[in-house]
């Protein structure tokens, strides 16, 4: 019996180990010619991963939206009321501004004496009581006592304060203070009973007790008060 050998009619193709490793890295031996010439190929990109976005784009419009939403976080919002602003600083007014002008000359600021305030007097008796201004402002001389009017009408003010004033200079030669009060809630605004002190000090039966008077630096009382300096009486 003659046997028969049968053959495929379709070639057979043998792959290497070479051929299949360069069918793989089909650029293999590009690169080891660039790398001799100096260059060298970038890594392969990396694909864009859609992830769930893209297999929802074969969906509805709204499985679009909610896989496009997945990873949004909510914001929580808080209602703060808006902090009002603070009210407007009344304007300073003139007596505001000589106040601050004075407690300045009490810090050291000879710049604003206490001469420049509106409600300041100052008053002497003869030719020698003038000298002693000076010093009388600026409070140089030591108070032996001090008298409050605050309380007193007119007339009793008066005879308080000539009792006082006498009863002081019986012995010695001596500065006072006579604390009369601005009188700032008084109708007119200006001490009633500061104006009849400065009359009072001028007088010709005070004369024989005052040599010269002027308002209290500012640490002292300021124009609230007033210095007067004793000569020491004969009788």
């Amino acid at each position: 019996m003659t046997s028969r050998r049968t053959f495929d009619s379709k070639p057979t193709h043998r792959r290497t180990r070479s051929s299949r490793h360069t069918a793989q890295r089909p650029f293999a031996a590009l690169d080891k010619i660039l790398s001799k010439a100096g260059f060298q190929l970038l890594p392969r990109p990396l694909e864009a991963q859609t992830g769930s976005l893209a297999a929802a784009e074969d969906g509805n419009e709204e499985e679009l939206f909610e896989s496009a939403m997945r990873d949004v976080v909510r914001v929580t919002w808080r209602h703060d009321p808006v902090p009002s602003l603070p009210p407007s600083p009344r304007p300073a007014s003139n007596g505001d501004l000589e106040d601050h002008k004075l407690m300045g000359a009490a810090m050291g600021d000879r710049e604003a004496p206490i001469v420049d305030h509106p409600e300041y007097i100052e008053g002497w008796v003869g030719v020698a009581g003038k000298r002693y201004l000076p010093r009388l402002r600026e409070g140089l001389y030591s108070i032996q006592g001090q008298v409050d009017l605050h309380g007193f009408t007119r007339a009793e003010a008066r005879r308080v304060v000539e009792d006082f004033l006498r009863g002081m200079s019986r012995f010695r030669s001596c500065c006072v203070k006579v604390i009369h009060g601005r009188g700032i809630n008084s109708p007119t605004g200006r001490g009633i009973l500061k104006d009849s002190l400065q009359r009072w000090l001028a007088t010709r039966r005070m004369s024989r007790y005052v040599v010269a008077y002027a308002s209290a630096p500012a640490r002292d009382g300021g124009v609230g008060a007033v210095y007067v300096l004793l000569r020491q009486s004969r009788r």
